[in-house]
Protein backbone atom coordinates (compact mmCIF):
# COMPACT_ATOMS: atom_id res chain seq x y z
CA UNK A 1 0.00 0.00 0.00
CA UNK A 2 2.70 2.24 0.99
CA UNK A 3 3.83 2.40 -3.33
CA UNK A 4 0.22 3.07 -4.04
CA UNK A 5 0.20 6.03 -1.74
CA UNK A 6 3.71 7.05 -3.32
CA UNK A 7 2.26 6.82 -6.94
CA UNK A 8 -1.17 8.29 -5.83
CA UNK A 9 0.71 11.18 -4.56
CA UNK A 10 3.12 11.01 -7.53
CA UNK A 11 5.86 11.24 -5.22
CA UNK A 12 8.55 9.41 -6.56
CA UNK A 13 11.34 10.62 -4.11
CA UNK A 14 9.23 8.57 -1.49
CA UNK A 15 9.09 5.27 -4.19
CA UNK A 16 12.92 5.51 -4.08
CA UNK A 17 12.78 5.30 -0.29
CA UNK A 18 10.42 2.56 -0.30
CA UNK A 19 12.18 0.78 -2.86
CA UNK A 20 15.41 1.06 -0.68
CA UNK A 21 13.85 -0.23 2.52
CA UNK A 22 12.18 -3.18 -0.27
CA UNK A 23 16.39 -3.92 -0.99
CA UNK A 24 17.66 -4.50 2.25
CA UNK A 25 18.15 -7.54 3.61
CA UNK A 26 15.36 -10.17 2.76
CA UNK A 27 12.41 -7.11 2.86
CA UNK A 28 11.25 -8.64 -0.26
CA UNK A 29 10.59 -11.94 0.98
CA UNK A 30 7.85 -10.88 2.33
CA UNK A 31 5.61 -10.50 -0.63
CA UNK A 32 5.11 -12.98 -2.46
CA UNK A 33 5.44 -13.66 -6.25
CA UNK A 34 2.21 -11.61 -7.41
CA UNK A 35 2.39 -8.74 -5.10
CA UNK A 36 6.09 -8.40 -5.88
CA UNK A 37 5.37 -8.36 -9.63
CA UNK A 38 2.39 -5.28 -8.72
CA UNK A 39 5.10 -3.38 -6.94
CA UNK A 40 7.30 -3.62 -9.66
CA UNK A 41 4.90 -2.93 -12.05
CA UNK A 42 3.85 0.37 -9.80
CA UNK A 43 7.31 1.42 -9.42
CA UNK A 44 7.72 1.18 -13.22
CA UNK A 45 5.14 3.33 -13.70
CA UNK A 46 5.45 5.94 -11.83
CA UNK A 47 9.46 6.25 -12.83
CA UNK A 48 7.55 6.50 -16.42
CA UNK A 49 5.78 9.19 -15.38
CA UNK A 50 8.12 10.98 -13.32
CA UNK A 51 11.55 10.33 -14.33
CA UNK A 52 13.42 11.45 -17.41
CA UNK A 53 13.94 8.83 -20.11
CA UNK A 54 17.50 7.70 -19.39
CA UNK A 55 16.82 6.98 -15.87
CA UNK A 56 13.30 5.16 -16.97
CA UNK A 57 15.44 2.79 -19.47
CA UNK A 58 18.09 2.05 -17.37
CA UNK A 59 15.57 1.02 -14.46
CA UNK A 60 13.98 -0.92 -17.03
CA UNK A 61 17.23 -2.68 -18.50
CA UNK A 62 17.92 -3.32 -15.04
CA UNK A 63 14.39 -4.03 -13.95
CA UNK A 64 13.30 -6.76 -17.50
CA UNK A 65 12.53 -9.80 -17.28
CA UNK A 66 15.06 -10.36 -13.82
CA UNK A 67 12.82 -8.73 -11.35
CA UNK A 68 9.33 -8.33 -13.13
CA UNK A 69 7.86 -8.78 -16.40
CA UNK A 70 6.50 -5.76 -17.79
CA UNK A 71 2.50 -5.77 -18.31
CA UNK A 72 0.61 -4.04 -21.32
CA UNK A 73 -0.01 -1.24 -18.76
CA UNK A 74 3.98 -0.59 -18.29
CA UNK A 75 4.83 -1.25 -21.63
CA UNK A 76 2.46 1.56 -22.73
CA UNK A 77 3.93 4.02 -20.30
CA UNK A 78 6.86 3.55 -21.33
CA UNK A 79 5.98 4.57 -25.26
CA UNK A 80 4.35 7.33 -23.39
CA UNK A 81 7.29 7.98 -21.75
CA UNK A 82 9.77 8.24 -24.93
CA UNK A 83 6.88 9.41 -26.59
CA UNK A 84 6.86 12.45 -24.32
CA UNK A 85 10.52 12.48 -24.29
CA UNK A 86 11.09 12.87 -27.81
CA UNK A 87 12.56 9.24 -27.99
CA UNK A 88 10.83 7.96 -30.07
CA UNK A 89 14.31 6.06 -31.58
CA UNK A 90 14.75 4.37 -28.79
CA UNK A 91 12.61 2.11 -29.04
CA UNK A 92 14.25 -0.90 -30.03
CA UNK A 93 15.70 -0.59 -27.22
CA UNK A 94 12.56 -2.02 -25.21
CA UNK A 95 12.50 -5.09 -27.62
Amino acid sequence: TGLLQCCDLKDIKLAYRLNKAMEKGDNWKFLDMDRLNSYWSKFFSLLCMMEQIDVVLKWYKDMSPSLFYPTPKNILDLLQALDAANQLEKVPLVW
